[in-house]
């Protein structure tokens, strides 16, 4: 396959349209539609269709567009590589969803860079599907997420640690410090999470395994620490990491409660490409860091 041919196609996908992608490649719009007729008799598909004014693609385009956007991710990943070899300087380029990124990573990083000054190293967050999706395209070197799609062909994931999340409320509340039933908690006004949530998956996975009724719904709310300050401030119950209220907790601005079904757990994983067989540096860094944390 011309690589040539499919960068313009990637381009046109990329815009939706192929008088777009003409005026930014520069070349005319004749040009671009003979390199796309020319890629569709190569493969033996048809990529695009007509839509109004601009292009749709076919599931062989949507497929082929996909490959295409990781393979020049991995080219403009590669000149970088060599860009940093000439320089002298390395980076690593991390995305993590944002219980990683505030409260587990941050002690990791700053320790690495103490010992290695001359490495760059750039966190980016986002949710689960982002984070997968930008390992996947070549945006990142490597992931962090809070729950993974252990099958997907392109990736794997390791497990590094198991993250304790608790249910909260206000010291004023009738369970505050109890130790009671999960049955019990769903007799409660509760602090949901945003559709998409790990934290929300988990909530319903735990009711559900009971066979139990879910909580009652307070309200909803889109960001851990803005549920916390909801129940801070005096309003229902949530379900937080443990480690995003240690010092709340600790300060007496809110309680536990102690559920009687056992601790709750959420696993950490790092994502990586399946075809990336050395472990990169700074993920040993990490295991190494956390197996003497627990030491």
């Amino acid at each position: 396959m011309n690589l040539h041919t499919l960068r313009i196609f990637t381009k046109v996908a990329e815009q939706g349209s192929i008088t777009n992608a003409a005026s930014s490649l520069h070349i005319s719009q004749p040009a671009v539609t003979a390199q796309i007729r020319k890629l569709e008799r190569e493969i033996g598909a048809k990529l695009i269709t007509g839509k109004g004014r601009g292009i749709q693609l076919t599931s062989e385009g949507k497929f082929l567009y996909e490959q295409g956007l990781r393979l020049f991710q991995l080219e403009n990943q590669i000149d970088n590589k060599f860009k940093t070899f000439l320089e002298k300087k390395e980076k690593v380029q991390i995305a993590s969803s944002y219980i990683s990124t505030n409260y587990i990573l941050p002690p990791i990083i700053a320790s690495y860079k103490l010992e290695n000054p001359n490495i760059d190293v750039y966190v980016s967050l986002g949710n689960v599907q982002s984070v997968e999706q930008r390992v996947l395209n070549y945006e990142v070197d490597f992931g962090f997420v809070v729950q993974s799609n252990i099958n997907h062909e392109d990736l794997s994931f390791e497990k590094i640690l198991d993250i304790p999340f608790w249910f909260v409320v206000h010291p004023m509340h009738p369970l505050a410090n109890k130790d009671v039933s999960i049955f019990e908690l769903s007799e409660h006004d509760f602090i949901y999470r945003e559709r998409g949530s790990s934290t929300l998956d988990l909530l319903e996975a735990i009711f559900y395994t009971h066979n139990c009724p879910l909580p009652k719904f307070g309200l909803q709310m889109q960001g851990l620490l803005e549920s916390i300050k909801v129940v801070e401030a005096g309003y229902g119950m949530a379900l937080v990491p443990a480690c995003s209220v240690t010092e709340t907790l600790a300060c007496g601005r809110l309680a536990r409660v102690f559920v009687q079904q056992g601790e709750i757990n959420q696993s950490l994983y790092i994502c990586t490409r399946r075809m990336d067989e050395r472990e990169h540096p700074f993920i040993h860094y990490l295991k190494n860091f956390l197996m003497k944390s627990d030491s």
